[in-house]
Parts: structure tokens; C-alpha cells; sequence
């Protein structure tokens, strides 16, 4: 945990622990101080047991343990608990995994096993309540390949719930080739116009930086275009100014790295410049890293703290100078950081993978 808190979140971490020794469930304690869910909840109170200097008393939380059937073969997967990459908001995420390998039924069986509810009901672009494994036409492999879907997830439970997930699909033989790629979703219909306005102006500053943290093949390609600056800031006028947003974005093209038009049917704003991967912590330090920039856009310092930021690189934007997006990645993840917004944890494994991605044919990519 950093040392310095910022008042609010010290305040809220005091709540929770004098919430918990009066007998509220984390369910309760989520609802009153703002939380994602219990789990979020639950690593407050933790904090609020360091800040009162009872260590002592913080329990061990045990990992996940599921087994998974592939064919006769048997193995047990352990999933450890990442309460130190956890969001302190309320933001929800959903993530869409591409992998070869395994077909929708293989990946289904395996998630089935494991005790993971899942449906295999053809391609569409619904979301439900559970994983689904779909078909998807842009993958190529000669050994079968799917796309599995989550459902709306947030917070500990959430992310552990993404790494399970990979796990049960790299025992069942999935892997990934230069066709997969992975995609993640942030809940913004409850945020402001205004605020979603930011975000659209902020990521545009800063798009090159998330390039960093991606293999090159990916970066402004045919399924994950970038926008320019004039194009971002006409976006962001546009969506600041429009009567219905869900109509705003049924005009765009769903193909850029920051993509606005899955707001029309989900009411999310999407990421699809990541190639794909099977490496779990990955996935989760790529959620925490979004959801921490989402939230620093919700207020005036932090929204102002981005783009000064920014500022700093902007000459890189549109260039293809390689060492400055893994820079600018670095940068990024320390500014979230020092802003409170992204763990030190988190933090640390983005600035290692940063410049250092494993091959695209690697499951730890």
C-alpha cells in the first residue's frame, strides 16, 4: 500500500474498518463508501487495519483452487488472489479473450468442468449474465479457435475471475497466434457527458503511450486504428455536444484502438489494440491501467494532471518512434501511480512490460 493517501481514501479505509468491528458485512460496506463489490470493499478494510496498525489481525485469503477435464486427463489450477492490483472505483469491466487451439466446444467443456457457467450460442454481440464462447471469423488456425466473452465483471472478483479463466483455456491447449487479439470494455454510461468527454480527449493524448505496452504488429492496424489529434478533438466536441450519445456512436466505425461506438449497445468505451494474450496478470494490470485513467479523468486535477502530462510527448503522436511509446508507458503507469489511482503493484509489472513483451506466439504475451 503507497504510504501517502490522499484524505478521502484514508477516510474511506477508517469507515471500513469501524463498519467491520461494529458487525457489517462487506456487501454493506461497499454500498455506504462507494465500492465496486464486497472484495473492494474487503481490501479497504485491510487498509483500514494497516492504517490502525493491526497487521495482525489482516487475514490470509486463499487462492483459487479449480479442476479442469480435458478429455482423460485431469489437472488442478491454482488462482491466487490479487487484492493488490484491486480498483478503489466503481468503474465495471469486460474483457473478450481470442485464442486458437481449442474450439467453442473444447473451451466450453474445459470452463464447464472447472465450474465456470458458460454458453456456446453462436456469434453475436450480446451481453449476458455469464461467459460465453463464440466463433470468430478474423482468427486463423487449421486446430480449431474460439472467442470467450465475460460477462460484466468488477473490482477482485472480477479479475480473479479473468485469470481463472485463462488458466482453464491454456490447460485445455488454447495458445495464441499473430490472428488473436484481446479486447477489454469500461462501463461509462454512469459517468457524466462531460466526463466521457474527457476520457475521449485524454486517451487521444495519450494513445501512443498505451502503444508501448502492446506488441508493434498491432499498433494502428486495420482492427485497432488510431485516431489523429484533430480527429480525437473533433470526436470529443462532438460527444461533449451531442442530445443522444447512443446515436453519436452508432455514426463511428467500431475498428479504432479507442472505440466509441460499443457505447451505443453496451454503454461502454472499448480497447482493442491489445494483441492477444493468455497471461492473466497481463490482463489484469491492462484493466487496472485503464480504470485508474478513467478515474483520474473524473476530476479537474486529475483530468488536468493527464494532459499536462501529455504534454511532455506530444511531438510523438503520429510518429512511429518505438522507444518513446514504451517511454511514454512508464510514464503513464507512474503518474496513475503517484496519483493514488494505480497500485504500486500494478505499476511496477506495467513498467517491466513495458519494452519487454513476450512473442506473439507466446501464452505469456
Amino acid at each position: 500500500m503507497p504510504q501517502a493517501l490522499t484524505p478521502e481514501t484514508r477516510e474511506r479505509y477508517i469507515r471500513a474498518l469501524d463498519m467491520r468491528d461494529n458487525g457489517s458485512t462487506f456487501a454493506d460496506i461497499a454500498r455506504v463508501c462507494g465500492y465496486a463489490d464486497p472484495a473492494t470493499a474487503r481490501y479497504a478494510w485491510i487498509g483500514g487495519l494497516r492504517l490502525a496498525g493491526r497487521e495482525a489481525e489482516i487475514p490470509t485469503r486463499t487462492p483459487r483452487r479449480v479442476g479442469v477435464q480435458v478429455n482423460s486427463r485431469r489437472a488442478t489450477i491454482t488462482v491466487p488472489q490479487l487484492e493488490s492490483f484491486v480498483q478503489l472505483n466503481a468503474f465495471t469491466f469486460g474483457i473478450e479473450i481470442e485464442c486458437v487451439g481449442v474450439n467453442t466446444h473444447t473451451a466450453k467443456q474445459a470452463l464447464e468442468a472447472a465450474g465456470i457457467t458458460c454458453e456456446n450460442n453462436g456469434y453475436n454481440h450480446n451481453t449476458r449474465p455469464v461467459w460465453k464462447v463464440v466463433t470468430d471469423g478474423s482468427l486463423s488456425s487449421r486446430d480449431g479457435s474460439c472467442e470467450v466473452v465475460s460477462p460484466v465483471l468488477s473490482g477482485t472478483d472480477g479479475l480473479t475471475e479473468v485469470r481463472t479463466v485463462m488458466a482453464v483455456l491454456r490447460t485445455a491447449g488454447a495458445r495464441i497466434n499473430e490472428s488473436c487479439g484481446m479486447h477489454i470494455h469500461i462501463g461509462v454510461d454512469t459517468l457524466t457527458q462531460e466526463h466521457q468527454a474527457r476520457i475521449i480527449r485524454a486517451y487521444g493524448k495519450w494513445s501512443w503511450a498505451f502503444t508501448g505496452l502492446i506488441l508493434q504488429r498491432r499498433v494502428n492496424n486495420r482492427w485497432a486504428q488510431l485516431r489523429t489529434a484533430s480527429g480525437t478533438e473533433r470526436l470529443a466536441v462532438d460527444w461533449g455536444m451531442s442530445h443522444d450519445l447512443r446515436h453519436t456512436a452508432s455514426r463511428h466505425d467500431r475498428y479504432y484502438a479507442f472505440n466509441i461506438a460499443s457505447f451505443q449497445r453496451h454503454g461502454t468505451f472499448e480497447m482493442r489494440a491489445h494483441h492477444g494474450s493468455l497471461n492473466g496478470m497481463n490482463a489484469s494490470a491492462w484493466v487496472a491501467l485503464h480504470t485508474a485513467f478513467f478515474e483520474a479523468c473524473k476530476t479537474d486535477d486529475g483530468f488536468n494532471n493527464m494532459m499536462n502530462l501529455a504534454q511532455a510527448q506530444d511531438e510523438y503522436n503520429g510518429s512511429n518512434d518505438r522507444n518513446q511509446a514504451i517511454d511514454g508507458a512508464k510514464r503513464l503507469a507512474v503518474g496513475l501511480r503517484n496519483m493514488r489511482l494505480l497500485s504500486v503493484e500494478a505499476c511496477a509489472y506495467l513498467e517491466s512490460r513495458a519494452g519487454n513483451i513476450p512473442s506473439a506466439r507466446s501464452n505469456n504475451s
